[in-house]
């Protein structure tokens, strides 16, 4: 039976990712992560899903598409269907204004996100530190411990070296042979 190593398995599992990055779940192990991200408001969900959205390939793509299809639409087809009478003339006045109303929609919603994720690594950061410390008192008990055992080892050691001259004292000196 074939066993894979971990790099192997990331390998694959990225393959295996979605079109669409935005839809995957992902697992919040870290106990500091899940509790913010559990106690998300709608508001927050919808910002953060904008966000993942807005901040990938796919968004980049079909946008790009829409751009270029408004343009084809209004200097073609358009065009020729209404005679030469276009919804949106070459400056593209509505098209301008679209663009800078999706901006100024989308800038707050994704800074709000920024916002969250910041609380987030501040949460992590907190609970990092938390366990640093933990870990930092744990090594001063075992350094205590530590110095306990060796003290009592020296301690053994001479008492052992105190048995072994007493009773070397009452067996008198070794007979020579």
């Amino acid at each position: 039976m074939e066993t894979s190593t971990p790099v192997e398995t990331v390998r694959r599992s990225r393959r295996r990712r979605s079109a669409f990055p935005w839809s995957e779940r992902h697992d919040h192990r870290n106990p500091a992560v899940k509790e913010v991200h559990e106690d998300r408001t709608f508001g927050e969900r919808v910002a953060d899903a904008v966000a993942k959205f807005g901040g990938s390939w796919p968004f980049i793509f079909v946008f790009l598409g829409l751009i270029v299809a408004w343009m084809v639409l209004n200097t073609v087809f358009l065009a020729r269907l209404l005679h030469h009478k276009q919804f949106d003339p070459y400056p593209f006045i509505a098209l301008n204004l679209v663009l800078s109303a999706l901006a100024g929609l989308q800038a707050p919603i994704i800074m709000m996100s920024q916002n969250r994720a910041a609380a987030r690594d501040e949460a992590l950061a907190g609970h990092h530190y938390v366990e640093a410390q933990k870990g930092e008192q744990m090594l001063l008990t075992l350094r205590d411990l530590l110095q306990a055992n060796t003290d009592l080892t020296k301690q053994v050691h001479e008492l052992t070296t105190e048995i072994h001259r007493v009773v070397a004292k009452e067996k008198g000196p070794a007979p020579r042979s």
